[in-house]
């Protein structure tokens, strides 16, 4: 009996490696968006902590240079909020091309088990002939 065989197989290989890139480029813009996000959460984290000291503190000089970092965490923070927003589109583009990698690769393997529920049929088709072949020469050998 033959091996079933997917004419497609290579085609499937290359797919499923095309989605597995496309996972990882996800992966990737995924792990850009965290970065930003700790940079951001840094800079909460300086302003709580200088705010604190800043209570505490009765110095006006103390508290106008508090005032000017603010700007500055101000400033650093809207740089990231604008790379945060970039990054997140590229996590939104990297997503649909992750889908679209996970579709392409869906359609051929429902293809190939298409193909290979009618190679089954086929076999079997195949293996009862077979066995009607068999029956029918037995019985004619003995008639």
């Amino acid at each position: 009996m033959r091996h079933f065989q997917f004419s497609m197989e290579k085609i499937l290989e290359i797919r499923r490696f095309e989605q597995h890139e496309a996972e990882l480029a996800l992966g990737a813009a995924n792990a850009a968006v965290s970065r930003i996000q700790e940079k951001l959460d840094a800079i909460a984290q300086q302003r709580v902590a200088v705010t604190r000291q800043t209570d505490e503190s009765d110095d006006m000089a103390f508290y106008a240079h508090a005032q000017q970092y603010f700007l500055f965490l101000n400033q650093r923070e809207e740089l990231f909020l604008r790379d945060m927003a970039k990054a997140r589109l590229v996590v939104e583009e990297r997503s649909a091309a992750v889908r679209k990698a996970m579709q392409n690769v869906k359609v051929l393997e429902k293809f190939r088990e298409s193909k290979f529920n009618e190679w089954k049929k086929s076999r079997l088709k195949e293996e009862e002939q077979l066995l009607d072949d068999v029956v029918t020469y037995r019985a004619k050998k003995m008639a």
